[in-house]
């Protein structure tokens, strides 16, 4: 019987994409131009496979169409609503809009947009390095006669007044904080001060915008000058006042800054994964509502960790995070200090089994936030958190705690004390399981474990 073979199709380079969206442009006709990030990235020597496009006088679908069907790709998705056109395909994304100018609602974000030459399309652009366009043979057009000046100085720098330019659209001054955190760009002068006068225009932003810019900020190189920026220029007292009372807080102890800055460094020597980032940012914003002076003139800050995770709750659910994010966070910031005060020879097993059966998946982030706080300080070293992950993984071989189930199920229960459902199942269960973690009862292990009730009678008994 013969065997069908199907073609692989061979996976295309940037190479090859550019080279059908040129050919494409010449075979219609049209003046179409890279744009944005993509321009600036490849300029800067980072690889992008996001590609923004600007068709002058044409609405550009007809681009992506013949582009779709050169290299085999589904059809592009229209956003009437945006004036936009988007393709994918072999992990790139291609988007074009018509060349227009816009004028904005003092109101709203939403721009009254008429069609417009590529002069009006680069003026309504955030940044001068943002406003870079490039034919397809490779030439820069810098409209503003600065962006490429300002790429190579790392300046972020507005095509017309940064007033107006923040005041039409407020999410500008949440990507120029994004920016900086993620190319170490610098803001041009004047640019921060007009973001602390326009601040109060960030209240029209959407939440979920807000939500994604710091979520882009956070897990950037430089996103410790990134939340700087929002905190000099007001925008965070508009969208997140709780951090604010972070700032100044005297730690002591191992502690070298403040709870702000420590925070901060801590989101930097995290890994770039955002649940973990979020954790660092939140893990002492409940310090400066727990803080006191002892009568030996130590700074305290007893339950702390309780206090950040109601923060972290209020905060995440006022940016539309997800509750399993949200969730997360807050179970990162209420625990973070039990890989902290751990200490080897210290604390037994029974302790360890009930620290992984607390975080459950949550176990390795923990360990990576308690990491990052401790070197966010002059703590020498972080070899009892080490310690800590190699005997939970050993503890854990076959994920024997991390997923223990109760040995009697809630029929047997019943059955054994004579009496009906209700919240008491649980807690018998409970009880089970924290004998186990104990060490008084083998898991898995059902005779034992009714041996162990026979000596609780009370636990069937109690309501």
């Amino acid at each position: 019987m013969p065997v069908r073979v199907r073609a692989i199709r061979p996976q295309l380079d940037l190479a090859d994409v550019l080279d059908a969206l040129g050919l494409s442009a010449v075979e219609l006709h049209l003046d179409a131009f890279l744009v944005g990030g993509f321009v600036r990235d490849r300029l800067l020597g980072r690889e992008s496979k996001d590609i923004d496009l600007v068709v002058v006088g044409s609405d550009g679908v007809p681009l992506l169409e013949r582009v779709a069907r050169k290299l085999g790709w589904a059809r592009p998705a229209v956003f009437e609503r945006f004036a936009t056109a988007q393709v994918r395909g072999g992990g790139f994304v291609l988007e074009v809009v018509q060349a227009r100018a816009e004028r904005y609602d003092p109101e709203s974000r939403k721009p009254d947009v008429r069609p417009g030459s590529l002069e009006d399309d680069i003026a309504r652009r955030d940044f001068t390095v943002n406003a870079l366009a490039q034919r397809f043979d490779g030439r820069i057009l810098d409209v503003t006669g600065r962006g490429l000046d300002d790429l190579r100085a790392g300046i972020l720098r507005t095509p017309l007044d940064p007033v107006d330019t923040f005041s039409e659209d407020p999410l500008r001054m949440f990507r120029a904080a994004r920016f900086v955190a993620q190319l170490g760009f610098r803001l041009a002068e004047g640019v921060e001060e007009a973001m602390r006068a326009m601040a109060h225009r960030a209240s029209i932003l959407s939440a979920e915008r807000v939500r994604e810019e710091l979520s882009r900020l956070l897990v950037s190189e430089h996103a410790r000058e990134g939340m700087e920026v929002l905190r000099r220029t007001e925008l965070l007292e508009v969208w997140i006042p709780e951090l604010l009372p972070m700032v100044g807080v005297e730690q002591g102890g191992w502690h070298l800054y403040d709870v702000w800055e420590h925070s901060l460094r801590a989101v930097e020597l995290a890994p770039v994964e955002l649940v973990t980032r979020l954790a660092c940012l939140f893990h002492d914003s409940g310090k400066p509502r727990t803080h006191a002076i002892a009568a030996d003139g130590r700074h305290t800050f007893h339950d702390h960790p309780r206090a950040g995770a109601q923060i972290s709750a209020a905060v995440m659910s006022r940016l539309r995070f997800s509750n399993e994010e949200t969730s997360q966070v807050g179970a990162l910031v209420l625990h973070h200090m039990w890989p902290i005060q751990y200490r080897p020879g210290e604390v037994g097993d029974s302790a360890v089994r009930r620290f992984i059966r607390t975080l459950g998946e949550l176990r390795p982030r923990i360990l990576e936030l308690a990491r990052a706080d401790t070197r966010a300080s002059a703590y020498p070293d972080v070899e009892a958190i080490d310690e800590l992950e190699r005997r939970a993984a050993e503890l854990d071989a076959g994920s024997q705690v991390s997923r223990l189930r109760p040995p009697l199920d809630g029929h047997e229960l019943m059955e054994r004390a004579g009496r009906g459902p209700g919240p008491w199942v649980g807690r018998v269960q409970k009880a089970l399981l924290d004998a186990i973690l104990d060490g008084e009862i083998p898991a898995d292990d059902a005779v034992a474990a009714r041996r162990w009730l026979d000596g609780h009678p009370d636990l069937l008994g109690g309501d």
